[in-house]
């Protein structure tokens, strides 16, 4: 388990420091241009990757057990803070949808707290009901409803692809948790009726399938930003034409510092580039699922089973909207997009993950033990001392 964590640390503290170059040479431009301040993204990005890195410390010291009483605090929580953007004034729109939450100076995506929160609380709920959980409408329903309530407000923002996700990551939970199969089959097979019903009933959805399927039907309009994006990656080539030479981010690709970054380091960095980051996220997911499978406690076992699930899914569902394999959903490259909301959650998850890592042999029985052990000894050492210092 020790070579897991190390690999794990290694690859996000490559993919941090990858993100920190990127984003200067993709955002320097722009930035310039809207504020006057060619660092603008980059002070903003290194302002959150240290609130980040101190979060990812912090939570990977902190025994993950202690999670489980908030973990329906958790979710209620992030249940207020989706209907508080969706109702309120505080909730900002951006780029026609309201996922946003202004408070004071902080402006941040409660979608992106909701992701953790239902991880924490599926895996506890699912961990805590083992003797019943292969009967879902017996043990897991009422719990699955307030997660599909979350689900709904993430959906009213618009987000779709968050939703998507939110729902994967739900049903790996159960499914590693030991939830009937024939559940698992009823599940997706709603799941892909209501997504048809759901890009059928929205001309915008159905007009990101169009362009989808045949972006140079609309090349100036709904296909625009795909094919940006190809003719970033195709211009890479093998080896890129250099770190901060690329074209695209001149006001070419939209959102290249942000969702669509990957494609700026296919084209600065070439073929080499991007798949030295798919082959660092296949390395992440690997090791994670290995931390999960020899954790012998389950809530520790789903947890990290969860959390590996969501930042993978993340990279890959980006990675193929970039590539042209999935429409656009929205979604940024875990650790490499520009963004404070995403980058926090996935450091604090990843401390997380440290800590299961590390805690998830140990019995909390033992744990307790080893605690009044601790406490009876420097009592008795004190004791001692007095002793010593009365003779």
């Amino acid at each position: 388990m020790k070579t897991s964590l190390a690999t794990i640390v290694t690859v996000v503290g490559i993919l941090i420091a990858l993100s920190i170059i990127m984003i200067y040479s993709t955002s320097g431009i722009f930035a310039q241009e809207k504020f006057a301040d060619e660092n603008y993204y980059l002070k903003k990005q290194m302002i959150w990757v240290s609130v980040s890195l101190f979060c990812m410390i912090v939570f990977s010291y902190l025994p993950y057990r202690i999670l489980r009483p908030l973990a329906l605090v958790g979710v209620f929580a992030a249940l207020a803070l989706l209907v508080v953007t969706l109702l309120s004034p505080l909730g900002q729109a951006a780029g026609g949808a309201s996922r946003w939450l202004k408070l004071g100076p902080i402006r941040f995506q409660p979608s992106e707290i909701a992701k953790l929160a239902i991880i924490v609380y599926m895996a506890d709920v699912v961990a805590r009901k083992q003797a019943t959980v292969t009967e879902f409408f017996k043990s897991l329903l009422a719990p699955s409803i307030l997660v599909g309530i979350v689900l709904v407000c993430v959906l009213k923002q618009p987000d779709l692809g968050t939703t998507v996700l939110l729902a994967c990551t739900w049903m790996v939970i159960m499914f590693i948790g030991g939830i009937r199969f024939r559940y698992v089959v009823i599940f997706i097979m709603t799941g892909v009726v209501n997504l048809y019903f759901l890009i059928k009933l929205f001309p915008y959805r159905m007009k990101r399938i169009i362009s989808f399927l045949d972006p140079f039907k609309d090349p100036h309009g709904s296909g625009f930003q795909i094919i940006q994006s190809f003719i970033a990656l195709g211009s890479g080539g093998l080896h890129g034409v250099g770190l901060g030479q690329g074209t695209q981010k001149l006001f070419y690709l939209p959102e290249a510092h942000t969702d669509f970054i990957f494609a700026i380091i296919g084209e600065e960095l070439g073929l080499i580039g991007t798949s030295s980051i798919v082959l660092l996220f296949a390395v992440f997911c690997i090791s994670g699922m290995m931390i999960a499978y020899k954790c012998t406690d389950i809530f520790g076992k789903l947890l990290a089973a969860g959390i590996t699930m969501m930042i993978t899914a993340q990279a890959l569902i980006n990675m193929c909207v970039v590539t042209g394999m999935l429409p656009t959903k929205g979604i940024p490259l875990p650790f490499l997009s520009f963004g404070g909301s995403n980058l926090l959650v996935n450091s604090i998850a990843i401390g997380i993950l440290i800590n299961v890592g590390v805690r998830g042999n140990e019995q909390p029985e033992n744990a307790v033990l080893k605690t009044k052990r601790n406490a009876a000894a420097a009592e008795y050492n004190k004791g001692e001392r007095k002793r010593l210092a009365n003779a």
